[in-house]
């Protein structure tokens, strides 16, 4: 499987490189693939199917000013640290529950080198002490399946203040900040980007990595789309 190390772009850019993988793997011009790469600057992501005003603290986030994206998978929303998290994408040819076990088996594997117990919890979950460190979101385009997610190595929590919750589901499920911890304090200590990224790599490694790069018809087609993601009315199509 080919892995692809992007480094850090626009929320944009990220996406519409995303889902160039995906639409080329459906139509048999791409091989797998493991992309990781991280939100340049802090981005607040939300899912395809949910409604902006209900999910974004708007005012929150223009005092943050931190910019969002919608994604063309679903779930819910994430903010993506910057300086905190890695992000990284598996495209390949298994079902959409094949891969967040797959992703799910290789984000533990990341966690417990960095010395941290977690475990993958159904259906788009890593867990650790009770506490999500991973969550995922995934899209499927005939045979081909794309499941991208979080590496919480010491996301600044605080951010999370910009996602609301409709009230009759924070009833239920708490504040996002309640819910969510990262690597670093699980360990208490802080946990470098790079030894967050060895340990991403090496979690999918199970998978036969071989290191290459994007492919000029990846990055054409990721320009094309790009428009979409850049434009409000596909971020507050709902």
């Amino acid at each position: 499987m080919r892995l692809v190390i992007s480094g850090g772009a626009s929320g944009e850019e990220q996406m519409a490189m995303d889902e160039s993988m995906l639409i080329l793997l459906s139509n048999g011009l791409l091989e797998p693939t493991v992309r990781i790469w991280n939100f340049l600057p802090t981005t607040l992501s939300i899912g395809r199917f949910l409604a902006y005003e209900d999910w974004v603290d708007e005012g929150k986030r223009l005092e943050l000013s931190i910019p969002v994206v919608r994604r063309f998978t679903g779930g819910g929303p994430a903010l993506h640290d910057e300086k905190g998290e890695i992000t990284w994408t598996i495209v390949g040819n298994f079902s959409m529950t094949e891969g967040y076990e797959i992703a799910g088996k290789s984000i533990v594997n990341a966690a417990r080198e960095l010395g941290v117990s977690a475990t993958f919890t159904p259906i788009n979950d890593v867990e650790a002490e009770g506490k999500k460190i991973c969550g995922m979101a995934g899209a499927t385009r005939r045979r081909a399946t794309l499941i991208h997610g979080t590496f919480m190595f010491n996301t600044d929590l605080s951010m999370l203040s910009v996602i609301r919750l409709p009230s009759a589901k924070e009833s239920v499920r708490g504040r996002p900040s309640s819910r969510v911890t990262n690597i670093s304090l699980l360990l208490g200590r802080r946990v470098s980007r790079e030894e967050a990224l060895t340990a991403i790599i090496n979690g999918f490694s199970w998978l036969g990595l071989k290191e290459g790069n994007t492919t000029q018809i990846e990055r054409d087609l990721a320009k094309e789309l790009s428009f979409k993601y850049s434009n409000e009315k596909w971020t507050k199509i709902r």
